[in-house]
């Protein structure tokens, strides 16, 4: 059972937390021995509730993108949790990302701290904003702040999440791990079953999935179900892809894909790093070209109105009974198992994406799982005043604890970065049921839908499934080039040879090459 050191004084039990407990938890939180290299880091504390309140007074203001953990952090910080904890007041103001993008970026580019905590989304941020952000290693040997027992060494979060979010062109530790968004294949397993025979008299293969199953598998479901759909308009069609005007989304749609098939990348950089200049894009190539024609052939067998159909919206679909399957973010998982969801309550099962097939391979590179993200770590305003930046820590240690995230989960549905949540019993427990042909696939109901992913998650995120990058600074435009491209293709307004094409002159401009 988890429990929380009140201040150094007292314990509090799961049953005191979840009434509201929280409020004053220390959050197995303790010194940790460095030469503390922050500002008046000197300074000596009798006990750990003296080093929590070491910034009382303080009002600190964090801008985020609003995910289902902001949510539910934002809930804590207002029932007063934080603030019983540190004596500061955080004032968190949550807008859509590019919304939130625009407001850190005039702020930062100015050298302002109207926000003194920002949401560090992977790419779309710090690969643009990651030299106005505070160095955050000397913090986490700074004895004379709290620091999180679990530490924090790529181990202590889930794979490749302080490798995705807490780097960009240098050594430099720019943000924590706070929440993500893991690629996972969703589909109803109902529809498997009622139409299983159907399809292997078809196809000779039995409709299931699993790891070993392809793109080409998914393919010929998603024409199964396209060719039942045009016989019974209450069938669903087949895969929904992630189109629509985020074009991020887009980009990582079709990246997975690619990654699938040999692991393809856009660029020969350092995917944990990135790079400032970085060179000719691979796009135009034979594995390009390929990979745009299966993504358009898995277009095909979807909604007549996929095109419109972002990142929200084909979640929409599915819950509407519109779509069989999709590789979604593994938050969604929450909304999938809601009981107005036409997947819910057991019906949908969740695993790990779709493998490389050898027909869209170019080359003999190796098939995988591809997998990919959008990790969102908290970071500080290097701007700020040192006090601010100090008091700033105690909102990170805080946030992306254990117990902190723990309890996000219960709240909002939260999408954990500690592995140390998953391997708490009762999250654990609420994995569901082992479902499909391998070790990753599981199905409901859970008492935290979200957990339904993570085994999904924890193979897919690792290696050699993973793909990470590319960080670049002009990567909304770059990703704006791909999802614009990749639109007229679907629309038939363009061939996939072409558009690969298009997407390689466009990007090659872009960064001077």
């Amino acid at each position: 059972m988890s429990t929380f050191d009140l201040l150094g004084q007292r314990h509090l039990s799961r049953r005191s937390l979840l009434g509201g407990g929280l409020a004053g938890a220390g959050l197995l939180l303790t010194g940790c021995a460095g030469d503390g290299a922050t500002s008046s880091a000197n300074r000596t504390f009798a006990n750990e509730g003296e080093k929590w309140m070491q910034a009382k007074g303080t009002k600190l203001t964090f801008i985020t993108e609003n995910t289902p953990p902001s949510t539910g952090i934002k809930q804590l910080v207002d029932r007063g949790d934080f603030k019983k904890l540190t004596g500061i007041d955080v004032e968190i103001l949550q807008y859509d990302l590019p919304v939130m993008l625009q407001k850190a970026e005039l702020d930062l580019r100015s050298g302002g701290s109207s926000y003194d905590l920002i949401y560090g989304q992977d790419k779309p941020v710090t690969s643009v904003l990651a030299d106005y952000f505070e160095d955050l290693r000397p913090y986490t040997a700074d004895s004379s702040l709290p620091q999180a027992a679990e530490g924090y060494d790529e181990a202590s979060w889930y794979p490749n999440y302080l490798a995705v979010s807490g780097y960009a062109y240098s050594e430099r530790l720019i943000t924590l791990p706070y929440d993500a968004a893991d690629s996972v294949f969703c589909y109803r397993r109902d529809l498997f079953e009622k139409y299983g025979k159907q399809f292997e008299d078809e196809y000779g293969y039995a409709l299931e999935y699993g790891p070993d199953s392809t793109y080409k598998n998914v393919l010929d479901i998603g024409r199964f179900f396209k060719k039942l759909h045009e016989q019974d308009a209450t069938v669903p069609y087949g895969m929904g892809l992630h189109l629509g005007q985020f074009a991020w989304t887009t980009q990582l749609d079709i990246q997975r894909l690619l990654y699938a098939h040999g692991q393809w990348r856009e660029f020969d950089i350092d995917d944990v790093q990135g790079s400032k200049n970085p060179g000719p894009t691979k796009w135009g190539d034979e594995q390009s070209i390929k990979g745009l024609e299966l993504y358009k052939a898995l277009f095909d067998t979807s909604t007549p109105d996929a095109l419109s159909l972002g990142t929200v919206e084909v979640a929409d679909a599915y819950n509407a009974g519109k779509l069989v399957m999709q590789s979604q973010f593994h938050e969604f998982a929450a909304s999938f198992e809601a009981k107005t969801s036409a997947g819910g309550g057991g019906k949908t099962a969740y695993d790990i994406c779709p493998k490389g097939d050898a027909e869209y391979l170019a080359g003999s590179g190796q098939l995988v799982n591809g997998t990919n993200c959008g990790i969102g770590g908290i970071g500080i305003n290097a701007a700020s005043s040192d006090e601010k930046k100090r008091a700033a820590w105690l909102f990170l240690a805080w946030s992306t604890s254990v117990d902190v995230q723990k309890e996000n989960l219960a709240i909002s549905g939260g999408t954990p970065t500690r592995v140390g949540v998953g391997e708490i019993a009762e999250i654990k427990a609420a994995e569901g049921k082992a479902f499909g042909t391998g070790d990753t696939g599981r199905v409901g109901p859970s008492d935290f839908p979200n957990a339904l992913t993570f085994p999904a998650i924890s193979k897919g995120m690792a290696a050699p499934n993973a793909v990470l990058g590319p960080k670049i600074p002009k990567f909304n435009q770059y990703v704006t080039i791909v999802g614009n491209e990749v639109q007229k293709m679907c629309a038939g307004q363009s061939s996939p040879e072409a558009t690969a094409k298009a997407i390689k002159t466009q990007t090659d401009q872009l960064h001077g090459v």
